[in-house]
């Protein structure tokens, strides 16, 4: 009396197609809000984060910018047998061969209509230059043609700013410049 021997394997079947049937498959729009509101929360607390990040290397580019431009304006200097300058305003700086070519006087820290220019740079968003902090005279810079900054008495200080930190471009008479 094997009952089992009976068993009509073809029910077991149909019920597992109809099961299939029902079966949706995606998300609903439940499980989309709780994902979204997830994320949302993860973002409010990265972001100030990230901008703060963002900020401070912006203010660390500029200072290693300007170190550069500073060494590369050293050795114009030096290259050329002639005066280079560099003048600071907030938001750029600029650099250019301050011999006295069309009309101006060489070495007057001015640029004359036929000085060269040697390089222009725009700081990046938020970083300025402290010009009230700004230890140069007239907001200028000269390198001689032996690569030395002849109006220097000490140490000079550049300073860069935005609104996470500061960091100073230093200059010392022999024009060594370095960042602090």
């Amino acid at each position: 009396m094997n009952t089992h021997l009976n068993f009509d394997w073809r029910f077991t079947e149909e019920r597992k197609m109809r099961a299939k049937k029902k079966t949706n498959y995606g998300f609903t729009i439940l499980d989309l809000a709780v994902a979204i509101a997830i994320a949302a929360i993860m973002a409010a607390f990265a972001l100030p984060s990230i901008v703060n990040w963002q900020n401070l290397s912006r203010l660390r580019g500029a200072a290693v910018n300007m170190v550069g431009d500073l060494e590369m304006a050293k050795i114009r200097a030096i290259r050329e047998n002639s005066t280079v300058a560099v003048q600071f305003a907030a938001e750029n700086y600029i650099i250019f061969v301050d011999n006295g070519a069309g009309g101006g006087t060489a070495g007057d820290g001015i640029r004359n209509g036929g000085e060269a220019l040697v390089q222009y740079r725009r700081l990046p968003a938020g970083v300025t230059v402290d010009l009230a902090g700004l230890t140069l005279a007239d907001d200028r810079l000269r390198f001689n043609g032996k690569g030395q900054p002849p109006d220097v008495a000490a140490l000079e200080s550049i300073p860069l700013q935005n609104k996470v930190g500061r960091k100073n471009v230093t200059l010392n008479r022999l024009g060594i410049v370095r960042i602090q």
